[in-house]
């Protein structure tokens, strides 16, 4: 076992265990995207309309840290579930009949969570 310093976050043991939490993560919001050819488990009212989001913005929370071991996405693999995402939602939401100020408020938080991702992404292969 390596040990490089006394932060929560410097050892090989833990940099294992992130690289398997980020692949869970990774693996958890793919899922979503598997299966029917309509994308509707993405659905804004379904587990994976509401995970997808969060999932994505704990794991960008935690490569952006820099932390050793975690995985993250290609930008092609980002950009393809965003495009996805916001085709089902911006399709669906209507049905849904929400607020207007919500509507607009709820697809920027969703385009700049997946935009934050997608540039992360990107800083990550230029490295």
């Amino acid at each position: 076992m390596g040990v490089w310093g006394p932060g929560n976050f410097e050892s090989d043991t833990v940099a294992d265990g992130l690289g398997e939490l980020t692949d869970r993560i990774i693996g958890d919001i793919a899922q979503q995207y598997d299966g029917d050819s309509d994308d509707s488990a993405l659905d804004p009212d379904e587990w994976g309309g509401e995970m997808v989001p969060a999932w994505l913005e704990l794991l960008v929370d935690i490569v952006e840290r820099r932390r050793v071991g975690a995985t993250f996405p290609a930008a092609a693999v980002l950009t393809d579930w965003r495009d996805r995402y916001l085709r089902v939602w911006d399709g669906y939401i209507d049905d849904l009949d929400p607020d207007e100020d919500y509507k607009v408020a709820r697809r920027a938080v969703l385009v700049g969570t997946f935009d934050r991702a997608i540039s992360l992404a990107a800083i990550r292969e230029q490295d």
